[in-house]
């Protein structure tokens, strides 16, 4: 069950897909309104943990939410065992600690969220600090999955961590047009006071920025002839377009549930890319002239 490498790579799997399953519902948490169903933390209402029936349906699409934590634990205490059993390198036990200390703190991090009135800026950290869950889980899969990874040269290397950068940036930016706008979580959440409109607009001049990025990636690495890069460059482009499309679809749409709900669909999907892109190479070794 975690004693073999195929079992690490399976523990190391679920929490990669539990983290951008997290994403999703907290989105769905956002969009139906029960940002507050639990309007308290770590409690759910004053003196229970648990939400009373007399609180709605809110207060258990919230708590469900909250119950997911427990489930990430689990996972990535599994991926530390299991890495811890067999032997993996000390660069993949290292991650798995990283990504076990930091389920704990995302719950903190949302409590927070709940306690600040779902405070947009509160909730930006929330959601990048799954994004950067996912990174890390990526990588743990990358490692131990044996998945290829191409020494490049500093300027490909410079294109592909300043494609990951960019992402950040559009991501965060999203969770600014969010706190701008009608579905913030709450009636009664705090606001950014920035106009939707403008906002939004850096948002689009940040993700088409991060596409011609990419796109330099993907001709680097045809270029250069390395496929992984050209692999996952290729992927990650084909995933920012159909966010693009999606992004201004609920824009014209005025931010239709459905089509914000498939966009962060598309915000999980486009984590885990960037994150292989990011894998899927290394920088040069430089020969050591010393000997």
């Amino acid at each position: 069950m975690v004693g073999t490498r195929t079992a690490l790579y399976r523990w190391s799997m679920a929490t990669l897909v539990a983290n951008m399953g997290l994403v999703v519902t907290g989105a769905v948490v956002r969009l139906t309104g029960s940002g507050l169903g639990c309007p308290t933390w770590p409690h759910c209402s004053a003196g229970s943990f648990v939400p009373h029936s007399s609180m709605g349906i809110h207060s258990v699409i919230e708590f469900g939410n909250r119950l997911l934590t427990f489930v990430l634990i689990i996972l990535s205490v599994m991926v530390v065992v299991a890495a811890t059993r067999t032997r993996a390198s000390g660069h993949v036990r290292s991650l798995a600690w990283v990504v076990l200390v930091s389920i704990p703190l995302q719950g903190v991090v949302g409590g927070l969220t709940v306690l600040s009135d779902l405070n947009p800026f509160v909730v930006a950290l929330h959601l990048l600090l799954s994004v950067a869950i996912i990174l890390v889980a990526v990588k743990i899969v990358w490692l131990v999955g044996r998945h290829p990874s191409a020494e490049v040269d500093a300027m490909t290397m410079g294109a592909v961590r300043g494609t990951v950068t960019l992402m950040v940036i559009v991501m965060w930016l999203g969770t600014v047009v969010t706190g701008s706008g009608p579905n913030a979580g709450d009636a009664g959440a705090h606001r950014t006071g920035f106009n939707i409109e403008t906002v939004a607009r850096f948002h689009g001049i940040s993700v088409w920025l991060t596409v011609g990025l990419t796109v330099i990636c993907l001709l680097l690495g045809i270029m250069h002839k390395v496929a992984p890069l050209r692999r996952w460059a290729l992927i990650l482009l084909i995933v920012e377009l159909s966010q693009g499309a999606v992004g201004y679809a609920q824009y014209f749409a005025h931010l239709d549930p459905w089509l914000v709900a498939l966009h962060m669909v598309g915000v999980a999907v486009a984590s885990m890319a960037v994150g292989a892109l990011w894998s899927s190479v290394r920088p040069l070794r430089t020969p050591d002239l010393s000997r």
